[in-house]
């Protein structure tokens, strides 16, 4: 008898713990399944407008990225306040990997010293993905403008003190202007837009006389006449306007400007998924598609690690920071 219980009380143990099992496999199977980053879409926020420079680099990456993760990636633009508009709304989103950040100089260098009061900390609320472009800029004009080139602008502008404006859609275009302010001292008005493409538009219309932006929104009308490109702002030429000489060559000497773009999460984004997502940044950035594709429209690769990125950001905080008080810009 006692055997016969003991066999029994073997055979219901046994069936006891592989109704556990069971169920144990039925709760963290799926669980675990839907841990795979990513399980569902990523939104990457840009904190311009379509059709910006940001926002073309964005939809390139959200295509061949979105590719590489086996996950879509949704491109969505959040304009204003020189990108704090989007930053902020990046800072406030959970850290878990299905929102990510096209940063720029603007948000993650310029903007502590242009703002009185932030609406977000720009180390503290985010996670450093990777670095990905460094982006010079071309100073442009319309077609009819007087002046046939960068000597000829300055010395328009002195002639006529307080009666030129120029437009900045990013901390970018105002502080690139504001460099050639103070370094050829003339005077001229800033109109701010809250993007590139509208600051383009007036240009063209007429209604300012010239803007520092990217190469990306403006290399199209120069092509076809309808802007002129007085100069680019780094020391070299940029590959997508061969015959467009460096401003430092051609009227103000010494003078060298870019702008860069990065990846950002909110803050507590897992390692794990830094990871994930850096590689596969990274490995877009190196095939000849992406060179060629940045090549074109005047942006040049320029890629790190996440810890590259914080590093990065660091130094060009500082540096804004002296370019910012050379231009003469107040805090508002």
């Amino acid at each position: 008898m006692r055997e016969q219980w003991a066999a029994a009380w073997s055979l219901t143990r046994r069936v006891a713990m592989a109704g556990m099992l069971a169920v144990t496999t039925a709760v963290f199977t799926p669980a675990q399944a839907q841990d795979a980053y990513p399980s569902k879409m990523i939104r990457l926020l840009v904190p311009f407008p379509a059709g910006s420079a940001t926002d073309v680099e964005a939809r390139f990456f959200a295509e061949k990225v979105g590719a590489v993760l086996g996950q879509k990636i949704l491109v969505d633009n959040k304009p204003g306040a020189n990108a704090n508009i989007g930053a902020a709304e990046v800072a406030r989103a959970p850290g878990d990997g299905y929102t990510l950040y096209l940063a720029t100089n603007s948000t993650h260098s310029a903007n502590v010293h242009l703002y009185n009061k932030m609406p977000f900390d720009p180390v503290a609320d985010f996670t450093p993905i990777a670095r990905l472009t460094r982006n010079p800029l071309v100073m442009v004009v319309a077609k009819d403008f007087p002046a046939k080139d960068l000597k000829e602008f300055i010395a328009y502008a002195k002639a006529n003190p307080g009666k030129l404006s120029y437009g900045s859609g990013n901390t970018g275009s105002m502080a690139a202007a504001q460099l050639v302010r103070s370094m050829a001292s003339i005077d001229a008005v800033r109109i701010s837009y809250p993007g590139t493409p509208q600051a383009i538009t007036d240009l063209l219309g007429g209604r300012i006389e010239f803007i520092i932006t990217d190469v990306a929104v403006t290399r199209e009308f120069i092509n076809n006449g309808s802007l002129r490109a007085l100069g680019v702002t780094t020391p070299q030429k940029v590959a997508s306007l061969p015959n467009v000489a460096p401003m430092a060559e051609v009227g103000l000497p010494g003078y060298d400007f870019a702008a860069w773009s990065g990846l950002f999460g909110p803050k507590n984004v897992p390692a794990d998924v830094v990871e994930k997502l850096n590689k596969a940044f990274l490995q877009v950035m190196a095939t000849d598609e992406a060179k060629k594709f940045f090549a074109d429209i005047g942006l040049e690769p320029d890629v790190s690690s996440p810890q590259g990125l914080a590093e990065h950001v660091a130094k060009q905080t500082e540096l804004w920071g002296k370019i910012i008080k050379e231009s003469g810009l107040e805090k508002i």
